[in-house]
């Protein structure tokens, strides 16, 4: 994989990290999800986007809500612990630290930490039309 790619594949999944700061509670209003905004800045070459890069820390039994990111490319990255990836129509996946994901644009999801007794962070980068929100939450 080129540097580029790379590069483009870290600022995706931190553009996703982002998106969890609006998205910082879960339903029952415990166990607040920290999102760090690491990067956000217009994408050379491709007017009319932007990446956003974040690091989520979910503590023990938190979650976000069902939501999609309009239109945004989404890479998620396990740094330590375990998520339970939610996307509709689909079965559930546990990202574990060292491994990735990709969300396409539009798709319904959710992310949980199941452990009782353990954080977790996910690294993520979207890649966005500018001027557009980064997250929708949709009834599920």
């Amino acid at each position: 994989m080129s540097h580029r790619r790379i590069l483009l594949l870290c600022a995706v999944l931190t553009a996703i990290a982002g998106a969890g700061l609006l998205l910082a509670r879960e339903p029952e209003g415990q166990n607040d999800v920290e999102a760090k905004l690491l990067l956000q800045e217009a994408l050379a070459g491709e007017p009319g986007k932007e990446v956003n890069m974040q690091l989520y820390t979910f503590p023990p039994g938190a979650s976000v809500p069902w939501h999609i990111h309009p239109d945004a490319h989404e890479f998620d990255y396990g740094v330590s612990g375990t998520l339970t990836l939610q996307m509709e129509g689909q079965p559930d996946r546990e990202l574990k630290a060292g491994e990735a994901v990709y969300v396409p644009p539009n798709v319904v999801h959710r992310g949980i930490n199941a452990s009782k007794t353990e954080p977790m962070q996910v690294f993520v980068v979207r890649v966005k039309p500018k001027d557009t929100p980064l997250t929708t939450i949709v009834p599920h």
